[in-house]
C-alpha cells in the first residue's frame, strides 16, 4: 500500500509544475486516493512510468517560449523519445490507446497555426497528468528497474485548503476500497495517510524558484526571389534576414520576450537593425495575456503575418477563444475575435477582424473568415472563406483559399520534407499584408487570383531549404506576375 501512495505523490508532481488550475486537481487526487485499488506485486513498474512522464512534462515546461517553430521541433522530438521509451512497460492492451493519445497531443501542438507556447505548455501538463493517471489506474505495468521519485510541492495556500476541505479529520482511519468489484475495505493507518497529505501539500514548491536565465534562439535565412511581370513588379529580391529571440521568466506566471530583427540587402531588400518585438506573457486567472509587440499570424497568413502592437487574450478549452486589440504598420484600431477548435485530425476556425487602414483616409473594414483543415496520413486539405466590407472597383468583396499539403517536415531530421499547393482568389479588401512569398504580398496588386506551389527539405539538423513558385493575376487590371522564391534557413 505504501508504494501505491508514493506513486500518487509522483503523479502529483506532474500536476504541480503547471498552472494553478492544474494544482487544484491535487485536491481531487487526494479524494480519489480513497477509491483507487491497491497495487499488486507485479505493478512495481508504475514508479518507472510515472517518473518518465513527470520528466517529459518538466522538460516541455522548460523549453524556451520564444520561437514557435523551434518549440514545435523540440516538443515533437521529446514526445517521440518518451513514447518509444515507455511503450515496452505499458500493458499490451493499452499501448495502442497510449500511442494514439500521445500522437494526438503532438499533432494538436504542431498543427496550431496560432500557437501560444505558454498556454500550450499548461494544457500539455494537464493532458499528460490525465493520461498518466488513466494508464496507471487501468493496467498492470512492469519493468526491471525503478528510479527515484522527485519531491516537489504546492506554494498555493488555496490548494492546501482544498486538499483538507474534504479531509478535515486526519486523525481518523479512512476506509479504502480494494477494487471496484470487491466490497471489502481496508484502513490506512494515521501515519501513512498524514504523510501522504504532507507530501501532497508540497506539490509545486520548485515553481517558487524562478529560472532567471535568459534563453536565446533564432534563425538566419538567405533568400533569392525572381519576380516577373509588369515594370513595377519586374524586380528581383535577395538578402539575409536574422531573427534573434530572447526571453526570461519574471516570476512563475510571467515571462518577458524580445526579438532583434537584422536584415541585409543584396538586391532590392531591406537594411535594418532593430528591436522589433518586446512583450510580456502571463496568466490572468484561467487566461493567457500577451501584451507589447509580437508576431501575429492571421487566418493562416491569408490576411497578415508580421508584427503586431497591442494585447491578446487566449482562453477556453476545448474550444479556444482569442480576443485582441492593437495595430500593425498598415492599420489602426485593429480588433480581432477568433474561435478555434482542434481535434486529432482536423481543425475549424472562425474570425472577425475590424480595423482602420493607416492610409491617410482611414477607411474602416471588417474581414470575416471561416476555415478548416483535415489531415489524413501524410496528406492535408484545407479551405478558407474570407469576406470583406470593402469592395474593389469591380464590386468584389468575397474571397477563398484552397490548400493541399503532403509530407512531414522536421527541421531536426534530415531527409524530411513537405509539399504544398494553394489556390488564391482574394479581392483587395480580404487581406492586410498577405503572408505568401509571391508578388501578392508586396501590396502592389489590387487583389489577386492564382496559385502557389512549393517544397521544403531538411538537408541537415536545423538546416532547411525551400523552393516556391507563384503565378498570380491582378483581379482588377488583369496583369500577371510570377515569382520563383528560394531560401536556405538555419535554426539555432
Amino acid at each position: 500500500m505504501k508504494k501505491f501512495f508514493i506513486l500518487l505523490v509522483s503523479m502529483a508532481t506532474i500536476i504541480g509544475i503547471s498552472t494553478d488550475e492544474l494544482k487544484e486537481n491535487v485536491a481531487y487526487a487526494s479524494n480519489e486516493l480513497m477509491n483507487m485499488s491497491e497495487l499488486d506485486n507485479n505493478r512495481s513498474g508504475v514508479a518507472e512510468f510515472a517518473y518518465e512522464m513527470e520528466k517529459i512534462t518538466e522538460k516541455v515546461i522548460s523549453f524556451p517560449a520564444i520561437n514557435v517553430e523551434n518549440f514545435k521541433v523540440e516538443f515533437s522530438y521529446a514526445m517521440a523519445q518518451v513514447t518509444a521509451q515507455v511503450m515496452p512497460i505499458i500493458p499490451a492492451d493499452q499501448r495502442t490507446d497510449f500511442a494514439y493519445k500521445m500522437a494526438k497531443i503532438t499533432t494538436k501542438i504542431n498543427s496550431d497555426q496560432n500557437l501560444d507556447i505558454e498556454k500550450a505548455k499548461a494544457e500539455f501538463a494537464y493532458e499528460i497528468a490525465q493520461l498518466t493517471t488513466k494508464i496507471i489506474t487501468n493496467g498492470d505495468i512492469s519493468t526491471p528497474a525503478n528510479r527515484p521519485l522527485l519531491k516537489v510541492g504546492v506554494n498555493d495556500n488555496d490548494s492546501k485548503t482544498a486538499l483538507l476541505r474534504n479531509n478535515a479529520d486526519i486523525e481518523k482511519k479512512v476506509p479504502v476500497k480494494v477494487n471496484d468489484t470487491n466490497t471489502d475495505q481496508r484502513d490506512i493507518d494515521n501515519k501513512t495517510y498524514t504523510g501522504l497529505i504532507d507530501e501532497l501539500m508540497h506539490v509545486g514548491d520548485r515553481s517558487k524558484h524562478v529560472d532567471n536565465k535568459v534563453k536565446v534562439d533564432g534563425e538566419v535565412r538567405y533568400h533569392y526571389a525572381f519576380n516577373r511581370g509588369s515594370n513595377r513588379w519586374d524586380k528581383d529580391s535577395s538578402g539575409i534576414r536574422t531573427y534573434l529571440g530572447f526571453g526570461t521568466n519574471i516570476n512563475e506566471d510571467w515571462r518577458v520576450n524580445g526579438m532583434m530583427d537584422i536584415e541585409k540587402s543584396f538586391v532590392n531588400y531591406n537594411n535594418k537593425f532593430e528591436l522589433s518585438r518586446i512583450n510580456v506573457v502571463g496568466k490572468l486567472s484561467s487566461s493567457i495575456l500577451t501584451a507589447g509587440s509580437f508576431g501575429y499570424l492571421m487566418a493562416e497568413g491569408n490576411i497578415y503575418d508580421s508584427g503586431f502592437k497591442g494585447a491578446k487574450v487566449d482562453f477556453g478549452k476545448p474550444v479556444k477563444y482569442t480576443l485582441s486589440y492593437g495595430k500593425t504598420d498598415y492599420t489602426k484600431k485593429l480588433s480581432i475575435a477568433t474561435v478555434r477548435y482542434d481535434d486529432f485530425d482536423y481543425n475549424l476556425e472562425a474570425s472577425i477582424y475590424h480595423y482602420q487602414l493607416d492610409n491617410g483616409v482611414y477607411n474602416q473594414n471588417t474581414i470575416r473568415t471561416l476555415g478548416g483543415n483535415y489531415n489524413f496520413s501524410n496528406f492535408g486539405i484545407g479551405a478558407m472563406y474570407l469576406g470583406s466590407n470593402l469592395k474593389d472597383s469591380k464590386g468584389e468583396s468575397n474571397g477563398y483559399v484552397f490548400s493541399l499539403n503532403y509530407g512531414d517536415l522536421k527541421t531536426y531530421r534530415p531527409g524530411t520534407y513537405n509539399i504544398f499547393i494553394k489556390y488564391y482568389n482574394q479581392p483587395l479588401g480580404t487581406y492586410i499584408e498577405h503572408g505568401m512569398n509571391g508578388i501578392g504580398n508586396l501590396g502592389l496588386m489590387q487583389g489577386f487570383k492564382g496559385y502557389g506551389v512549393g517544397t521544403h527539405y531538411t538537408f541537415a539538423n536545423n538546416l532547411v531549404g525551400g523552393l516556391e513558385y507563384y503565378n498570380l493575376t491582378d483581379k482588377v487590371s488583369g496583369e500577371r506576375g510570377k515569382t520563383w522564391w528560394s531560401e536556405l534557413t538555419h535554426y539555432f
